[in-house]
């Protein structure tokens, strides 16, 4: 029944796609568009389609120019296993299968109100990066501009955005289906750079938006941008008013989004190899972090002893020391990870139940040093705060186990060759 449920909501979907509306004849109006001065200013050209005329600006930058401070040529040299191994996704054919996609809509919600009014994709081409933007300017000309992204979307493998699988993708998706056109390919390798930045700059970051990592991380800051949520306002007033002046500066807005997601690429990729400590201990307690999820201990270990050989605060110092305690524990290495547990419950340092508690576990279970066990739990009862009852309770319990078991006359030392 199940097959035959999926079988029915193919069949509507297929029916959805094929019928499509009459096919709407626009005149040719590229003549009357050119003297709003949209080509002069951003540079492109008008292509007349049956659903009324788009606008395409077209602009490349060379890949060896200066951008703040990384080196966007690097792409040229990429390896594409690299890629795959740090995203988590399939290696791109080439670099040159690589598609970046940022869009510019109508309102920041989502929904299928939302109208995605220009459509902007980057492309490496030889030594330059290219830059097309496809613009409406009327809503009722949206199904000729996704025909025309939808081919050439088509013509690549990976797509790379930044927040696109939040936002992007799925509102472009919702336009395809509603103007019924087949959504984008879900077998295409899809990046996105916003997921993967968090994981690296969380914590040394006051936000992981574009343009602050564009200033932070690379170094370059622009000039006279718009800001984001000015946006919607803007299209809405050019549509009333012809305010071209202030569209360009949508459509420059648009552009640098896009050649930073490049950049911000190559950024990423750089810090997932360099393995020395960061300049920022907090970058480095991320990639600990990281690396734990990603089952690679050795380097977690790395990045968490870089984090404590820096200059922290207390309480950045007790959460990683949990933390390197934890992956050192996965490891089996014991006694690595209880020198760890003693730092972790330093007088000098906040009170930290977590680190007791494997500690008094270690000397109890592991090493059978029951007088020990007590001795810690003990401490921790002097020392913990008097609101965590719950967290009191379970020490008193810990501590009259163990006084139980030392008045049962256990012998330590034959407990250990046990």
């Amino acid at each position: 029944k199940h097959n035959d449920d999926e079988s029915t909501v193919k069949h509507q979907l297929e029916r959805i796609y094929s019928h499509k509306k009459e096919i709407k004849h626009f005149p040719d109006t590229r003549f009357q568009q050119q003297s709003s001065g949209l080509e002069e200013l951003v540079g492109g050209q008008w292509i007349n389609t049956p659903f009324g005329d788009i606008f395409r600006a077209e602009f490349t930058w060379d890949l060896y120019e200066i951008y703040g401070n990384c080196e966007l040529s690097t792409i040229l040299s990429i390896d594409l296993k690299a890629i795959s191994e740090i995203f988590l996704a399939p290696p791109p054919r080439s670099i040159e299968s690589i598609l970046f996609l940022d869009t510019e809509t109508t309102g920041l919600s989502g929904g299928s109100g939302t109208v995605a009014f220009m459509i902007g994709l980057g492309f490496v081409k030889e030594s330059t990066f290219h830059v097309h933007q496809y613009f409406i300017s009327q809503l009722s000309h949206e199904e000729g501009m996704l025909e025309l992204v939808q081919y050439v979307v088509n013509q690549y493998d990976t797509i790379i955005s930044y927040n696109g699988k939040t936002f992007d993708i799925p509102l472009l998706n919702t336009r395809f289906i509603m103007n019924h056109q087949h959504p984008l390919n879900t077998d295409m390798s899809h990046i996105d750079l916003l997921h993967h930045s968090r994981n690296l700059w969380k914590y040394s970051q006051e936000n992981c938006k574009l343009t602050t990592l564009e200033r932070d991380k690379l170094g370059f800051e622009r000039e006279e941008d718009i800001p984001g949520e000015l946006i919607p306002g803007v299209y809405f007033e050019y549509m009333r008013l012809n305010r071209v002046d202030m569209l360009a500066k949508v459509f420059i807005h648009n552009r640098w989004d896009i050649i930073t997601m490049l950049a911000v690429l190559l950024r990423i990729m750089e810090s997932h190899k360099r393995q020395h400590a960061e300049a920022n201990p907090l970058d480095d307690y991320a990639k600990g972090r990281l690396f734990k999820n990603r089952l690679n201990y050795e380097r977690s270990i790395s990045h968490y002893r870089n984090v404590l050989s820096s200059d922290i605060t207390k309480q950045r110092r007790i959460k990683t020391l949990l933390e390197l305690g934890s992956v050192l524990k996965k490891c089996g290495e014991y006694e690595n990870a209880k020198t760890i547990w003693t730092e972790a419950c330093n007088p000098n340092l906040p009170f930290c139940y977590e680190a007791y508690r494997e500690l008094a576990v270690y000397y109890e279970h592991r090493i059978k040093d029951f007088k020990k066990a007590k001795i810690l739990v003990s401490n921790a009862l002097e020392r913990i705060p008097f609101h965590r009852s719950d967290e009191i309770c379970e020490l008193q319990n810990r501590l009259s186990r163990l006084e139980r078991k030392i008045k049962m006359g256990y012998n330590d030392e034959s407990e250990q060759e046990s």
